[in-house]
């Protein structure tokens, strides 16, 4: 057995593994270019790769640090196993590989198989699900992308802002300098700069915007959002914030205005670990994935008229300081 993190001669090898033995015609085994974007870090490819007698792969576990070029948490995405393998135990041996890998903080997953909880479990994990909020746009009336049996009331709270902060678009690398992410160092995953940089502006395929709640000209809490469409119809999709959760409420009155300014039918949050209160006030209301009565799609390549949970494990007992986002390892990846 040979177990190894990959290297750039690897490359052609993994895409040709994803191809056969995980999904035929998958991005990653058929665009080399968003592959190495997705993975590769200067020499490294980021993929535990177990190799047979002969040095042909028969396992990968592929995976995505959150802070590059320092200490990270890792997200694990495709984990696979060839079926001609005759070792029981190689998925959880790449596993293992992975969490004793110098640098490695915490390892996690968002979006795993409902199916594989129970081995989780066994290993050790955490394991919960995202909950997913929504804030419909009241002045649709027929909804084409969402399924609305009744317009949700809202909670028409009024909440009292110790501080109202502007919310300004977030347009270059060096907007992100004056945002303390060293604070949020306790965050799993924590993100740093630089990560967050190459996930949201210089992502090859999906076009994103980072919106800044600034207090006295300083950025103190970092959303973004990217625009799904579906026909000529489009919503919004929250896919990841850091900062004080308190800016939240400012980002709900700003999305509400935007959402109807812009004519999409919804905004939407996959998230874990937020303040389930301050986002009702801030104008989201939970989705319950188990009735119908409000169907908000995750699902548009192909789309899917239909509530999805979405799971994940967590190789940590700090739950408290999970926070966990829809686009955390490859959820909200191109297919």
């Amino acid at each position: 057995m040979n177990i190894s993190l990959g290297s750039l001669n690897d490359v052609a090898d993994i895409m040709l593994f994803i191809n056969s033995e995980w999904k035929e015609g998958h991005i990653l085994a058929r665009d080399e270019d968003f592959f190495r974007y997705e993975h590769q870090s200067k020499d490294q490819i980021n993929f535990v790769v177990s190799k047979d007698e002969n040095m042909k792969i028969n396992g990968v576990l592929g995976f995505i640090p959150s802070a590059l070029e320092e200490s990270s948490d890792v997200c694990t995405v495709i984990w696979k196993v060839s079926k001609n393998s005759q070792n029981p135990i190689l998925g959880i041996q790449l596993l293992q590989f992975l969490q004793k890998e110098k640098g490695v903080r915490i390892v996690l997953s968002v979006g795993i198989n409902k199916k594989t909880i129970g081995i989780y479990k066994y290993l050790g994990m955490y394991t919960d699900s995202l909950n997913q909020f929504a804030m419909l746009n009241k002045n649709i009336q027929e909804f084409k992308i969402a399924k609305v049996n009744k317009l949700k009331d809202f909670d028409s709270t009024s909440v009292s802002l110790d501080v109202n902060y502007d919310i300004k678009l977030v347009n270059q690398e060096l907007d992100l300098s004056y945002f303390n992410f060293e604070e949020y160092k306790q965050n799993i995953p924590f993100k740093n700069k630089k990560y967050f940089h190459k996930r949201y502006f210089e992502h090859p395929i999906y076009q994103y915007s980072v919106y800044g709640a600034y207090f006295k000209d300083k950025p103190v809490g970092l959303i973004v959002t990217r625009v799904q469409s579906y026909n000529e119809f489009k919503a919004l999709r929250i896919v990841d914030f850091i900062g004080q959760e308190k800016c939240l409420l400012s980002f709900g009155n700003f999305f509400s205005e935007l959402i109807v300014k812009e004519r999409y039918e919804y905004a939407d949050f996959y998230c874990f670990g937020l303040d389930q209160e301050v986002l009702s006030n801030a104008g989201f209301y939970i989705i319950d994935p188990f009735k119908e009565d409000l169907i908000i799609p995750n699902y548009f390549a192909p789309y899917l008229q239909k509530n999805i949970t979405i799971y994940f494990f967590a190789d940590t007992n700090k739950i408290e300081s999970l926070r966990l986002f829809k686009a955390d390892g490859d959820q909200d990846r191109p297919n």
